[in-house]
């Protein structure tokens, strides 16, 4: 031992041997004592605990389709005193209760079977000292469904709000698997036309995927139980065409002229559209009926349809001059000769 350790441990000990030391000891000496009382006092006392205790449901057939479970575990309040309960907080959670099947099977195709209370509180009694009473089971309800091989294929239809920036537009919702099985009692089979899924996207600018379980209900399974859902999203672009300008419902000697005798469509679509819509798609035409209630020797361009999937239509010129010509018949008949 060198010299500097030696006077180190003479200072130590001179401070313990100082009187403000000896007050300190004391001191914690007679807090240690109380707090040895209160906590044995503590402890003697009643209290409730909560504790988590796990369902299994056993011996279930193969042909047997739980449609809606037992709860995964339950919650329980039990009330002992602390020496008990302490016992209790080490593991907070209680070996899990198993439900036989076939205790509860009454041959039926399907079923909601519902588990008295007191099978539960007494099979978890048994796990307790006897000290210690159950005061509350949560949930108060322990049931489970079932159906023996009872299934449709039902299509998947998406609901829901999906929408895209301005410069997008939303082409259509994709589900994959686009049909599902769906296990359920008879009568509910029956009334069910497709599984649905509800999504919610927003301000999309390209194809974007979600996950998404459809809508659920007492005692109804679907195989798969989620569904990958896909917002086809496609961006705009502009076309121009020419368009003829056509007459229509003229009389057999009479003929439209019009000046230019084409106009340019601009018109909104789709990039993956583009190249879908031509001239032929548009349809400019002036009847004999508005010409001749036509006050001004102008007519303005308009489309007699709109194809589906065009907007933002623009028409250049938007007007045009024209002429109503007079044709010889009878030249014609002569020609025809």
């Amino acid at each position: 031992m060198n010299a500097r350790t030696s006077r180190t441990i003479r200072k130590i000990r001179v401070a313990l041997l100082s009187s403000k030391a000896r007050e300190t000891l004391v001191f914690l000496f007679f807090l240690a004592i109380s707090y040895g009382f209160w906590l044995l006092q503590t402890l003697n006392e009643s209290f409730d605990i909560r504790l988590q205790v796990p369902l299994q449901l056993t011996e279930v057939p193969e042909n047997v389709v739980i449609t809606t479970p037992l709860p995964s575990q339950i919650s329980v309040s039990v009330h002992d005193r602390g020496t008990a309960l302490v016992r209790y907080m080490r593991r907070r959670e209680l070996k899990p209760v198993e439900l036989d099947f076939s205790a509860y099977d009454n041959g039926a195709s399907s079923a909601r079977v519902q588990i008295p209370l007191q099978e539960i509180q007494r099979a978890i009694q048994n796990q307790l000292e006897a000290t210690s009473h159950i005061q509350a089971i949560h949930p108060d309800t322990i049931e489970y469904y079932f159906n023996r091989g009872l299934a449709y294929r039902l299509p998947v239809r998406v609901c829901g709000k999906v929408t895209t920036t301005p410069q997008n537009y939303l082409v259509g919702m994709r589900p994959e698997p686009d049909t599902v099985t769906v296990y359920a009692p008879t009568q509910v089979l029956d009334t069910m036309r497709a599984a649905y899924v509800s999504v919610s996207m927003a301000q999309l600018t390209e194809n974007t995927t979600v996950q998404a379980t459809p809508r659920q209900m007492k005692g109804v399974r679907y195989e798969p139980s989620s569904i990958h859902v896909t917002a086809l999203v496609d961006y705009y672009t502009e076309k121009t065409v020419e368009v003829p300008i056509i007459g229509l419902n003229f009389p057999g000697d009479k003929v439209l002229r019009t000046f230019p005798s084409k106009a340019r469509v601009t018109f909104r679509v789709g990039s993956s559209q583009f190249s879908r819509y031509t001239a032929d798609n548009f349809v400019l035409a002036a009847t004999y009926e508005e010409l001749l209630q036509n006050p001004s020797i102008k007519y303005r361009l308009h489309l007699k349809s709109l194809p589906d999937g065009v907007s933002n239509v623009r028409i250049v010129p938007q007007e045009v001059d024209y002429l109503i010509e007079q044709t010889d018949s009878s030249d014609e008949g002569d020609d025809n000769q």
